[in-house]
């Protein structure tokens, strides 16, 4: 399955300055500096500005989303939470595989992603793709994310709340 990234973020005193998720077969860069704004370039355009959709209602929203797999642990509660999203958004997708998590990144730049239980290298760029996009990034309980923690939401300030209640009440 071609589908696959190379993912690097830096981080300087605690704080992620730089990110980029390189796709090699569709050729897409996407890349963000602190301060300067998410963008993506591909092989017939010039960088484009990544920016969140504006969405409120969740109902009009999708969800990328991370599955656990095989000695993860945690399914039954995982499933439950995705019955609770599926029955108040427009739609789940699972964007990568295992060990793939930087590929659903891009797609949280414009809309929200729910995810757990990733490793700070899957995620330090993605992060701030989607806060420089005008996202904002915490955990499912609505608390500030801090990397390597056992849950993820990056969503734009319109769905988080609606999110944030959603996973609560599952």
């Amino acid at each position: 399955m071609p589908h696959f990234a190379i993912s690097i973020g830096l981080e300087r005193e605690g704080e992620i300055i730089a990110g980029v998720i390189y796709q090699p077969i569709s050729d897409e860069l996407f890349w963000a500096e602190k301060g300067n704004g998410a963008f993506v370039d591909t092989p017939n355009a010039r960088s484009r500005r990544l920016r969140v959709f504006g969405r409120k209602d969740p109902a009009r929203g999708l969800v990328a989303t991370g599955i656990p797999h095989i000695g993860k642990g945690g399914h039954a509660a995982y499933f439950a939470k995705l019955a609770a999203v599926t029955e108040r958004t427009a739609g789940i997708r699972r964007w990568a595989p295992p060990r793939s998590t930087s590929l659903s990144w891009p797609p949280a730049a414009t809309t929200h992603s729910s995810s757990s239980g990733s490793a700070p290298w899957d995620v330090a760029a993605g992060l701030l793709l989607v806060r420089e996009a005008g996202g904002v990034i915490g955990d499912i309980a609505g608390k500030p994310y801090e990397l390597g923690g056992p849950s993820l939401l990056a969503s734009n300030f319109g769905l988080r709340d609606s999110m944030v209640e959603i996973l609560s009440k599952a």
